[in-house]
């Protein structure tokens, strides 16, 4: 049992300077009583029991298992002065020879678990004290202390409640959350790019509210206010809306999961409408003729580039990072390892029969497992990555130069088509899951809606 937190649920003006007993709180036998505590009266108040239901007998201490659970789990502290002084040495005072005894704070508390009121004593080391005034002093500061931290809901029994009720009665701000959420991130291995993103949205947010502002007093108010004046003032499209208030949204739920708020401020409000994008467009035939011709004479490590992500569907982010070791030619498979892919999963993918072809140029088995494979535009196998972008920016000449930069073709464009020629070819849904490395069918169902646009049927349609 703990009751060392004490200082954290009182108020500025609580007298908790001294520190607190460090053994803890001590369990006897019996409550110890004052010989001037005998009424019923006095007794109700101290400790919770009448001697009316004693029938007029003086009961030695409470029998709290024979008690119903009081409205509130506690009783009032109170100052126990230790025993009755009966006699004064010649010299001393009666006051002092009180002083002498050992004092504590005693309450009682009710334990959930086994169903019974459990005494509390604490002294927090005040009996070191030997003027009775100072000591009586200190002894009613603590009561006191105790008292106010009880009504405040402290627990002396459950760490975790107080824990809980610390985080709703202190509060950090909104600095300090972002803190917290960074760190989460960085040890749940969240992508750089997305911590980067989250960490924008928030700083976005701490701008127009002030970084101090404590998170347990945002509402949904603050959050549409902000979202509306950054639409109304930044002129922002219904994307740019949404993927802010989708960053909100994570950065109060963390909160919310690790107690700092009761509510999600963001769950209620409103959303835009997201008109469809026009990046990553799927090429037409005679484009993705036009675009290999060009890679052909001008590009060899580009045109690499983009026939990897066409035979595999693997990400171009991914691709960066193939290293040579998870290149399994005897199985005849590629693994992009979980801590790269983007659903932090490692999941092999087959190699085409016209990607082999390709692989088997390069000769693999002549180079260290642990060189990347598209490191660089030279000698394409190198022993360290491409920069970030390279190849794309590659490609982006590519299309300057055959007049399509307007197109809004990507990388991604040759994993879109590649799927739309699956789809065209007749695999099942199953199969371009499993080549795309999806995490469910519906995902699948989901990314190829858009593209379904992409496919036009030349088969007749039936007479009426």
């Amino acid at each position: 049992m703990k009751v060392n937190n004490l200082d954290e649920f009182l108020p500025p003006n609580s007298d908790t300077s001294l520190p607190l007993n460090t053994s803890g709180p001590k369990n006897s036998p019996r409550p110890a009583r004052r010989k001037n505590q005998n009424s019923s009266e006095e007794n109700e108040k101290n400790i919770g029991y009448s001697e009316r239901k004693f029938q007029g007998r003086t009961p030695r201490g409470p029998n709290f298992d024979l008690m119903e659970i009081p409205e509130l789990p506690y009783t009032v502290p109170r100052v126990v002065k230790g025993r009755t002084i009966t006699r004064v040495p010649v010299g001393s005072t009666l006051e002092k020879e009180v002083a002498k005894q050992s004092w504590y704070v005693e309450f009682f508390f009710h334990n959930a678990s086994e169903e019974r009121m459990e005494r509390i004593r604490v002294t927090r080391r005040l009996n070191r004290i030997k003027d009775p005034r100072q000591k009586l002093k200190n002894f009613n500061n603590l009561c006191e202390a105790y008292r106010i931290a009880l009504e405040g809901g402290w627990n002396p029994l459950d760490e975790q409640a107080n824990a809980r009720l610390k985080k709703e009665l202190i509060g950090i701000d909104l600095i300090e959350a972002l803190v917290l959420f960074e760190s989460y991130h960085k040890a749940k291995g969240t992508r750089p790019k997305s911590i980067s993103t989250y960490r924008s949205t928030v700083n976005s947010f701490i701008k127009y509210h002030g970084g101090s502002k404590k998170v347990n007093t945002i509402s949904d108010f603050e959050i549409t206010d902000f979202l509306n004046f950054k639409e109304r003032e930044e002129k922002w499209a219904g994307v740019t809306y949404n993927n802010c208030r989708i960053g909100l949204n994570n950065f109060f739920r963390y909160l919310k999961v690790n107690k700092y708020i009761s509510e999600n401020p963001v769950t209620d409000c409103e959303t835009r409408k997201k008109m469809p994008t026009q990046s990553h467009q799927v090429f037409t035939e005679r484009d993705f003729k036009v675009i290999m011709d060009w890679l052909d004479k001008h590009d060899k490590y580009c045109q690499l580039f983009v026939r990897m992500i066409y035979y595999t569907c693997i990400r171009p982010k991914e691709l960066r990072f193939l290293q040579l070791k998870y290149i399994d030619l005897e199985e005849n498979t590629i693994t992009v390892p979980g801590t790269v892919s983007k659903n932090k999963k490692s999941i092999p993918v087959n190699i085409d029969v016209s990607l082999r072809v390709e692989l088997d140029k390069l000769q693999l088995e002549k180079f260290d497992k642990e060189y990347f494979l598209l490191g660089s535009a030279q000698t394409f196998i190198s022993q360290s990555m491409c920069a970030e972008n390279y190849a794309y920016n590659r490609f982006k000449k590519c299309l300057e130069a055959t007049g399509l930069l307007d197109k809004n073709y990507t990388l991604y464009s040759f994993k879109h088509l590649s799927n739309v020629r699956k789809f065209r070819a007749g695999w099942t849904l199953a199969e371009i899951c499993s080549a795309n490395r999806h995490g469910s069918l519906s995902e699948t169902e989901t990314y190829l809606k858009e593209l379904l646009k992409f496919v036009r049927s030349d088969k007749a349609i039936p007479a009426i």
